[in-house]
């Protein structure tokens, strides 16, 4: 009816234009009185209004033809299009112009209706009427609601199509083609006609329901040409708009539903493309609660081949409510208009792909929905439609079928790779079986066949016997410490291949440091001198490939027997080309010679568990080393804790490796029998650093005897040698007694008056004994690094001569002075110097017992990375479970822990109780596998010397060992716990009976435990002594509790200690499994009489997490964690984990 009233309005020419140029009426009641209308035509011709969503303007058109005409014969006719604008259909004469088209303004309506001849008539009020107060949109008491134009000629609202009533906020029924005829829905729901469908019936659902609509179009719009197939009216439902979309929505988001079990919420979208305008309205129960507008909007569609995309981006969105509707100040409501009206600025976006919900999204709007429900944003099933002619269709062209192989192929090997891990792990920790090439990992080992040791080494023989052989030359070998202090000064001497050379000297007189020295071990002072081999300098990396090194102090592993320990070294150190059988015969070989194949099957045994003996496990060490037959090899007191028969065996045993097969072996030895002694082809003797003698063992007491130290009839010459040394060390030694400290702590003199110690009844055996402590010390500081309790006094006292830059060297006695510069003019020096320039001439001039360059030292590769990481693996996996204690306590945690909380949390209830539970419940596993994880501690802790040493040795790569270690912690220590304990705990305590959610729990516990775990691991590398990384770890899982989320409400934290919740570990595990548990949750309470009923959502919002946070940021921060402290863990092993003496 509005339309009707004000879309036309007919005008005398003369008399009407002078009486609205001189009265200037500004509204229709102020205009003169116009001429009496013509009279009215019959009803088979009365004209009506032609309007419609296709047609861009209204006009008069006669009712039985169908062509404009005008009412009056002579006079022109105006229409008003439904967008506000002014057409002059006809001229005075009555003849049809062309529309022109102009914004309805109020400038307009007076130059072209009012100042004109065209001028509209006025309306005619009777004087006794009372004043009314209608509609009127352009004063401030009224607005059109639903994105109308306010037409402010009449004061009435131009609606947008499917609106109507005074005001746009009636829903109009039949179709969207009745245009002008639709009527407003009178009840719940309108009686849409056939093929259309919608709240107000603007989607069209057959290509028969558009034949109405686009019949409507004027002739002259085609052209002239008659209608063809290209004509005909379709539906389109792709959603794509071309000229004006509509679509109908129905609201998914779960938390909404379940709060409008009785009112459906709905959504109606509208797009028209030639103005970049949409419309979003919000329905709840086919009643409408508020509308926005968008401007300035693009549309895009993406065509796949199983999935099109389509966007609608709007920059500008402007929202308003439905007043007295629900959201929007209905009773029991709650209302957010001024949210609406001031929070929601754009830009929006309107997302909808094939097979899936569409989405409305607007970053305001999105957090609303995030705060109340829990959902990131309004998710909604649509149904589109759009009436268009067949050629006005998209020709859109369905790309081929994507090449999905390689992800076919990348998925098959996934599956593969994981069914080969579990494979290989049961592989490993399978018993009974006694074939396969490491069928030692299973049960005890058989002898080869024939009994005899080497029946079958013919590979093995051969790796002893084809070797280049390496003499060994030093010259001038100098040691100072960090502090300035020179511990050895000027030792020379050369050992040739086939040779066994010997260091002597009392304890502290720096044989083990000078062992370090020619072992090329790594120090913390500074190393002057030359070493060669073959008369050649040599890389490190080189030199220690062809070396072995046997410690003073046994690291063994004492879960493995004695095979398994000698066999691991044979395997992961022998040439990768020899076959396990030659590595295993070259294994028992050497076990043979050093007398412990007895003991093969016996457990090494450690602290507190019984095992074998300390000088069985001296030999199972040298056996570590001897088996890989090195070309040098360099023993620390090889002897150590053997009785005479085994000393003697273990050295035998090696002049005949080096006799045999010309190998070069270098050792310190502390007081050998003289039987020993007559094996050494070499010696070199020390007192405080410096050399007393280095030649011909067989020559040694004749030179003694040449200058003046005769040894006596009968006595060891070896035992003489130490004591003569000891003797002039001891006067040369400024440690004071045990009394003279006491005496100085009380403040008395401990000397004399010229200076000497008191207690001239101390003999020269205590005179050693002192000696051998202050050296002992000494020597200990060197070689761990000062960790000994008397570190601490001796770096006092020698601060004073750190800051100097000449090294100070100890001050020797008037004998032990004589004795080294006899030495050093002696000619067992020159003719120890001249070996070694003979060999470096002959290296350089390639003369006589020169190697070729490729042949100076023969390098061969050991075992692969991937032959590493399975003997790692199988080791650490069986020191696991042949020690079950620490598996089987964090099983027997997990039940009982999964027990006690099945009991305590069991039956959850959907009310506040209910969700401090769940949080409880949550917080509880999370602190016990948190604080569980401080076991890592000793994942390392307890083998960071065998790794130290083994990595010396060149066992292995770092990253194998750590590689093996990760596994052996994560799987069966880590992801079975979590296992375990989520099985138990989640069907008696009533979490979401979802299945995704419970793999949900589960993924999060294992990412929680890998992610805390890998912190302390780090901790436990970074970090040596185990009391003070139990400490830290403990203080690091407290941090990270305390910034969870529950004791602290981020959003109460200042904004620059926010950032603290983000570094928790335990935040992103506890947001996760809360969100992932109480999401969904519609929480109801009963308090004060009243029925409470809120989503869970609301109240994590309350709490400071994010209902949508699970994926991202949590679990992929738990992701970042493990992935960071991993890689830091391997740096700090790989960096700082290495030996220095």
């Amino acid at each position: 009816m509005r339309l009707r009233l004000g879309i036309l309005a007919l005008v005398s020419l003369a008399a009407t234009a002078a009486a609205s140029s001189s009265s200037s009426p500004t509204s229709l009641e102020a205009a003169p009185p116009p001429p009496a209308p013509a009279p009215a035509p019959d009803a088979a011709s009365r004209p009506r209004v032609h309007s419609s969503a296709s047609e861009p303007y209204g006009y008069v058109a006669s009712g039985d033809t169908g062509a404009p005409m005008p009412l009056a014969g002579t006079r022109p006719m105006v229409g008003i299009a439904q967008n506000g604008q002014v057409e002059v259909l006809t001229d005075d004469q009555g003849n049809r112009i062309t529309p022109s088209y102009t914004a309805f303004t109020p400038d307009i309506y007076r130059e072209r209706l009012v100042d004109n001849p065209f001028a509209l008539p006025p309306s005619k009020r009777p004087d006794e009427c009372p004043p009314c107060n209608p509609f009127n949109c352009v004063l401030p008491a009224f607005s059109c609601l639903n994105n109308g134009q306010c037409n402010s000629f009449n004061g009435q609202c131009i609606c947008p199509p499917g609106f109507g009533g005074e005001d746009c906020s009636k829903p109009l029924c039949g179709s969207l083609a009745d245009g002008s005829e639709r009527y407003p829905r009178e009840g719940e729901s309108c009686d849409c006609k056939d093929g259309w469908t919608g709240i107000n019936c603007n989607v069209c659902e057959t290509d028969e329901a558009c034949e109405d609509l686009i019949a409507r179009e004027p002739p002259s719009l085609r052209g002239g040409k008659e209608e063809d197939d290209d004509d005909k009216a379709v539906c389109y439902k792709e959603g794509y708009g071309v000229k004006e979309m509509y679509q109908m929505c129905d609201v998914t988001n779960r938390k909404i539903l379940d709060m409008l079990p009785n009112r459906p919420p709905q959504v109606t979208f509208t797009c028209d493309m030639a103005s970049q305008e949409c419309g979003f309205q919000f329905w709840i129960g086919r009643v409408e609660s508020f509308y926005c507008g968008l401007q300035n909007c693009t549309a895009t569609h993406e065509v796949g081949y199983e999935q099109n995309s389509t966007e609608y981006r709007c920059e500008q969105v402007q929202c308003a409510c439905i007043p007295g509707r629900m959201l929007c100040g209905e009773n029991g409501s709650v209302d957010i208009t001024d949210f609406l009206a001031e929070e929601i600025k754009g830009p929006g976006k309107f997302t909808s792909r094939t097979g899936e919900s569409s989405r409305f999204e607007e970053p305001a709007m999105n957090q609303l929905i995030n705060d109340v429900f829990g959902d990131t944003h309004i998710t909604i099933d649509c149904k589109a439609g759009e009436c268009l002619r067949r050629r006005d269709v998209p020709g859109f062209v369905r790309p081929p079928k994507p090449n999905s192989r390689v992800g076919v192929v990348v998925s098959v090997c996934m599956v593969i790779g994981v069914l080969l891990l579990g494979l290989f792990l049961f592989w490993y920790l399978g018993r009974g079986s006694t074939s396969g090439e490491y069928s030692f990992l299973r049960g005890r080992i058989r002898l080869p066949t024939g009994g005899s040791p080497g029946a079958n080494g013919d590979a093995a023989r051969s790796l002893v016997e084809n070797h280049i052989p390496a003499a060994l030359q030093f010259s001038q070998l100098s040691y100072d410490l960090p502090s300035g202090k020179r511990l050895l000064e000027g030792i020379s001497g050369s050992v040739q291949p086939g040779e066994i050379m010997a260091v002597l000297g009392a304890s502290g007189a720096g044989k083990s440091t000078f062992l370090d020295l020619l072992a090329r071990k790594d120090k913390r002072g500074t190393v002057s001198g030359e070493i060669l081999v073959n008369g050649r300098p040599v890389s490190a990396t080189e030199y220690r490939r062809v070396v072995g090194f046997v410690d003073q102090e046994d690291t063994l592993m004492g879960t493995l027997t004695v095979y398994e320990t000698v066999l691991y070294s044979a395997l992961l150190r022998l040439p990768r080309d020899l076959s396990f059988e030659d590595k295993r015969m070259r294994t028992l070989e050497t076990m043979h010679e050093l007398g412990i194949l007895g003991i093969r099957d016996s457990r090494v045994g450690e602290s507190g568990a019984r095992g074998i003996s300390g000088g069985e496990k001296r030999r199972v060490s040298i056996a570590c080393e001897l088996v890989t037959s090195p070309s040098i090899l360099f023993l620390d007191e090889p002897t150590s804790g053997l009785d005479s028969y085994n000393a003697y065996n273990v050295v035998e045993s090696l002049v005949q490796l080096a006799k045999t097969y010309k190998r070069t072996v270098v050792f310190t030895i502390h007081q050998p029998q003289s039987n020993i002694v007559a094996l050494f082809d070499k010696l070199v003797l020390l007192a405080s650093g410096r050399v007393v003698y280095s030649g011909r063992a067989n020559a040694s007491q004749a030179y003694f005897e040449r200058i003046g130290c005769q040894c006596p009839p009968g006595f060891n010459i070896a035992d003489y040698l130490i004591d003569i040394t000891a003797q002039k060390e001891k006067a040369a030694s400024d440690e004071p007694s045990v009394a003279d400290a006491l005496i100085q702590l009380d403040g008395s003199a401990g000397s004399d008056a010229s200076g000497e110690r008191r207690d001239p009844e101390l003999g020269v055996r205590s005179s050693r004994a002192a000696s051998s402590t202050a050296g002992e010390d000494t020597e200990l500081e060197t070689r761990n690094g000062g960790s000994s309790i008397a570190s601490p006094i001796k770096r006092f006292f020698s601060s004073s001569t750190s800051g100097r830059s000449t090294p100070v060297s100890t001050p020797l006695t008037p004998e032990l002075t004589r004795l080294v510069d006899a030495y050093a003019s002696s000619s067992t020096a020159q003719e120890e110097q001249r070996d070694i320039a003979t060999a470096k001439t002959a290296s350089a001039t390639g003369g006589r017992g020169a190697q070729p360059d490729e042949l100076v030292l023969r390098n061969f590769k050991r075992a692969t990375w991937w032959s590493q990481f399975k003997i790692l693996s199988g080791r650490a996996f069986k020191n696991l479970y042949r020690d079950p204690m620490l598996m089987l306590s964090h099983y027997a945690v997990a039940v009982l822990a999964a027990g006690i909380c099945a009991f305590l949390f069991r039956g959850l209830t959907l009310d506040i109780p209910g969700f401090q539970n769940r949080m409880g419940m949550i917080f509880f596993a999370l602190a016990l596998f948190g604080f569980g994880c401080l076991t890592t501690l000793a994942a390392f802790s307890g083998e960071r010397l065998l790794f130290t040493r083994e990595r010396a040795n060149g066992y292995y790569n770092p990253l194998n060992y750590f590689a093996a270690k990760l596994l052996c912690d994560v799987i069966p220590l880590r992801v079975i716990p979590a296992f375990v304990f989520g099985a138990i705990v989640y069907a008696p305590v009533g979490l979401v009976p979802e299945i995704i959610s419970f793999w949900r729990f589960i993924l999060v516990l294992v990412l929680f435990n890998l992610a805390a775990s890998s912190v302390v691991l780090l901790l436990s590398i970074l970090i040596k002594n185990s009391g003070v990384a139990n400490l830290v770890g403990s203080l690091v899982m407290l941090f990270n509790l305390l910034f969870a989320g529950l004791l602290i409400n981020k959003d109460k934290l200042p904004w620059y200690l926010q950032w603290l919740e983000t570094c928790s570990f335990f935040h992103a595990a506890f947001e996760a499994l809360l969100v992932n548990e109480v999401r969904y949750l519609q929480l109801k309470d009963h308090r004060y009489g009243v029925d409470i009923e809120v989503p869970a959502a609301a109240i994590l919002s309350m709490f400071g997490f994010r209902a949508q946070a699970f994926w991202f940021p949590d679990v992929t921060l738990l992701a970042v964690y493990i992935a960071g402290f991993t890689v830091l863990s391997y740096l700090a092993l790989a960096l700082f984990v290495r030996e220095r003496r």
